[in-house]
């Protein structure tokens, strides 16, 4: 998934017409760490604002909406001075500040910057937002890594050009196949979120990898309190999966 997200957003850079670009997916699939790694190699500046983390610049957007005011409030809040045609401003947990995606609109008519939104519980409205950016946003979905990026992570590389014969319908040697189904295994096991395949990288230990598993699965249930009156249908059924 990483390298299918890399591409869409070079792609999407390379797009004269791009929108700002929403990037949805779970908690841990690693949009964060996607999206500066991006950003920082891909442009002169990079401007990341978290909302949880700097609730102050939930007043970037207080006031009017107009392209020039929503500039200058930026730049007088972060205090960077943005390059036309060559800044990328992130703009994280952005479900925590509704106005800034009606503010999208205004900002994709005025083009001077990229805009790349993201956050944890976009695809529950929770908290209402005053104006969606209908037609003004361009949406990519991230998932936990594939097979083939678990194998590329782990450094089994040789494990992905078997399965590449295995998909071309290429016979393979018994041995080479029990080895792919033990390989197989593991991933059933880890899991393709990047925290658990980083902690098994270090440590080869399966306990430290459940203990990744349940601080995600802890922040899972944090979240659902989220969600006002509906908290506990949802918890009831998180618990029965």
């Amino acid at each position: 998934m990483k390298r299918y997200a890399i591409n869409r957003l070079q792609e999407w850079k390379e797009d004269p017409y791009r929108l700002p670009m929403i990037i949805r997916g779970a908690r841990q699939v690693g949009k964060t760490y996607l999206i500066r790694e991006f950003g920082r190699n891909e442009y002169e500046v990079f401007l990341e604002i978290n909302f949880i983390e700097t609730p102050k610049a939930r007043e970037i957007f207080e006031g009017d909406l107009d392209a020039d005011t929503l500039v200058a409030n930026l730049t007088a809040f972060t205090k960077v001075p943005l390059v036309p045609g060559q800044t990328l401003v992130f703009f994280d947990e952005i479900q925590e500040c509704p106005r800034a995606r009606t503010a999208m609109k205004f900002l994709v008519e005025d083009g001077r910057f990229d805009y790349i939104e993201s956050g944890s519980l976009l695809g529950v409205s929770y908290k209402e937002v005053p104006s969606y950016p209908v037609g003004y946003e361009q949406h990519l979905r991230m998932y936990p890594l594939t097979l083939r990026e678990f194998f590329d992570a782990i450094g089994q590389n040789d494990q992905t050009l078997e399965l590449e014969r295995m998909r071309n319908r290429e016979p393979i040697p018994t041995a080479i196949h029990e080895r792919l189904l033990r390989a197989f295994s593991l991933y059933m096991v880890v899991g393709g979120m990047p925290a658990a395949v980083e902690r098994f990288n270090e440590t080869s230990d399966l306990s430290h990898v459940l203990a990744v598993q349940q601080d995600i699965v802890d922040l899972y249930r944090q979240d659902i309190a989220k969600y006002g009156d509906d908290r506990a249908h949802i918890k009831m059924i998180f618990d029965a999966i």
